[in-house]
């Protein structure tokens, strides 16, 4: 065999082998650019969801609720606003707990860190060391999905 045909037949494999790798690689190349987006917008939503958790519980109900002074009109739109408030911190709580993995230890511990807020929001009891706590544990949570993200 001469230089030629050796060199034609390594141009020959070298074209073979990159018509079966580069579709490989262009999967690979396209799964990275849908999945990062829906990673980083499932990160953005569940950021959203929690800060307006946070802002809702951040006022305590006890600056909503009626007072016996107040005329019955304005009692009704204290209860009316307190209810609003009470129910948008019940579907927050469930659309979190649907936007994160159950399996996780942590996402785990931020579903329960939730439902105790909700309640002591509800008692009308201090919130602030709780949410103290969810903002911890939410910034190590999206931390930790950014990190995946990033790699992806």
């Amino acid at each position: 065999m001469e230089v030629k045909d050796l060199i034609s037949i390594g141009a020959l494999s070298i074209a073979f082998l990159a018509l079966f790798i580069a579709p490989l690689v262009n999967a690979r190349i396209s799964k990275r650019q849908v999945i990062a987006p829906m990673r980083q917008a499932w990160i953005n939503a569940l950021r959203d969801k929690v800060a307006e958790f946070i802002s809702i519980v951040s006022i305590s109900r006890f600056h909503i609720c009626p007072s016996d002074s107040y005329s019955a009109e304005r009692k009704d739109k204290a209860n009316s606003e307190d209810i609003q408030r009470y129910e948008r911190l019940k579907l927050l709580t469930a659309s979190i707990q649907l936007h994160i993995n159950s399996t996780e230890s942590e996402h785990q511990q931020l579903i329960t860190l939730l439902t105790s807020i909700v309640s002591d929001y509800h008692d009308d009891k201090d919130t602030h060391e709780n949410v103290d706590d969810l903002i911890l544990l939410t910034q190590k949570i999206l931390s930790d999905e950014w990190k995946v993200t990033k790699k992806t």
